[in-house]
């Protein structure tokens, strides 16, 4: 007998303890998502005739989606040749640079941050086709990394 009130004194106090899941709120508020795009999408090229540089600019378009806030760790873009795999043109922005050219590192709940950036290239035989590859990457106020990548092919 005392074994099952000890049973049910177990049951009873589990009924009341908090319960463990996918919290998706915490101290401070939402946990943040991210949505990256890009504009424009497809990229488009000026290619020089005297060198074959080719070059590309546009905008990272970086949104909070969930009523959360955090500060952005980096953003990157990577331009590949797509017969080799190689790499041909890096650009790296991390929180001092956002600071410097964008004028904040911080995305606040339901907010875009636009970052602009360019890039050139030469790729064998005058082609101008690659592949862009954007890296986003954020630590919301709760404390969570959040990462998002985005492939654009650029023809």
């Amino acid at each position: 007998m005392a074994h099952s009130r000890r049973l049910a004194l177990v049951l009873v106090a589990a009924l009341f303890a908090p319960a463990c899941g996918d919290d998706l709120t915490g101290p401070t508020g939402n946990r943040a998502a991210l949505a990256v795009t890009l504009d424009p999408n497809p990229v488009r090229v000026s290619q020089s005739p005297l060198t074959g540089v080719v070059s590309v600019g546009y905008k990272i378009v970086i949104t909070e989606t969930n009523g959360g806030s955090g500060e952005l760790i980096f953003v990157s873009s990577q331009i590949y040749d797509p017969e080799t795999g190689q790499q041909v043109a890096l650009n790296y922005f991390d929180g001092a640079d956002l600071i410097v050219f964008v004028g904040t590192k911080k995305i606040e709940p339901l907010a875009t941050l636009e970052v602009t950036q360019t890039l050139s290239y030469v790729l064998p035989d005058f082609r101008t086709a690659a592949q862009l590859t954007v890296n986003v990457q954020m630590k919301d106020d709760q404390g969570n990394l959040l990462n998002q990548s985005l492939l654009v092919k650029i023809e």
